[in-house]
């Protein structure tokens, strides 16, 4: 498995740990904008996103496409057999990958999980474990017994989660991509202000109950979340250039330097600082 996963990026060495038994891979990998061939024939794969992100396509045998934008602590899902091709973004993605075909039938049931191949998904499980993975091999820790257990515990919530209904009656409908889209045209001309939410929503003709409500089942995000982490995502590209923290604070609405070092904290994981003085690199601009 390790080989294949090493061809499958030959131009981007991932960082990659797997079992002895060669039948579970973690892998920790920055992947440039991309398109090509979905799959692998016995290999179930996920991919949790901690940078980066942007418009995904994928086209397979899997029933519906999946056409979504991919955003940082979403995961998608690509089973063994699903076939087609793909169109992602640049990311930065942790990713577990395990060959079904050295599995016994009943450690997972990959028929049950075919409803979660046409969205993407956000967990607290799931990513919770995922970074419970990456923090023990980056402790160089990660054990065969603590990486199985830790693959058996996604597989089991992905099973949970695929049986979860996809519709139900009053389930709000997820923003469009053209609608997101132009959301963050809209936030990014107006960096310095705030918007309201009804400013938001009325960009886009709603009221502000289905906006938010839109806004959430397309992201996962409140309206202000949103909000926050697309300027944050701008404020680190910013400060990669070497602007000041205060100039970049200003130009994202924040009269308070402390008040948006807390808020790029929160979402970039480091302070303004570090991304400046090139300690720690951001992830690019959704």
């Amino acid at each position: 498995m390790a080989q294949e996963l090493v061809e499958a990026i030959p131009d981007h060495e991932p960082i990659l740990t797997c079992s002895q038994d060669g039948c579970l891979a973690f892998v920790h990998q920055r992947f440039p904008a991309s398109s090509g061939t979905l799959g692998h024939p016995t290999q179930l794969r996920v991919a949790l996103v901690l940078s980066g992100g942007g418009r995904l396509e994928q086209h397979s045998v899997f029933g519906p496409k999946l056409e979504s934008l991919w955003s940082v602590g979403q995961f998608n899902v690509v089973l063994p057999g699903q076939t087609g091709t793909y169109s992602s973004p640049a990311v930065e993605i942790l990713g577990l990958s395990i060959d079904c075909s050295k599995l016994e039938e009943q450690v997972v049931d990959v028929r049950a999980l075919a409803p979660l191949t046409a969205a993407l998904h956000r967990d607290t499980t799931v990513s919770a474990v995922i970074h419970a993975i990456q923090s023990a091999a980056e402790a160089k820790v990660l054990s065969d017994q603590f990486l199985w257990a830790g693959a058996l515990t996604i597989v089991r919530r992905l099973t949970q989660l695929a049986q979860k209904p996809a519709h139900l009656p009053d389930t709000p409908r997820p923003l469009t991509i053209d609608q997101l889209h132009a959301l963050m045209v809209y936030v990014d001309a107006s960096k310095d202000a705030r918007p309201s939410v009804q400013n938001m929503a009325q960009v886009l003709g709603m009221d502000q109950t289905r906006f938010r409500r839109g806004i959430q089942a397309a992201t996962g995000m409140s309206p202000y979340d949103f909000l926050t982490h697309r300027r944050m995502h701008w404020a680190s590209a910013e400060l990669e250039r070497g602007l000041s923290v205060m100039y970049v604070a200003q130009s994202v609405g924040y009269a308070n330097a402390s008040k948006f070092s807390a808020a790029f904290r929160r979402v970039i994981g480091c302070a303004p600082s570090e991304v400046r003085r090139g300690l720690r690199v951001g992830p690019p601009l959704l």
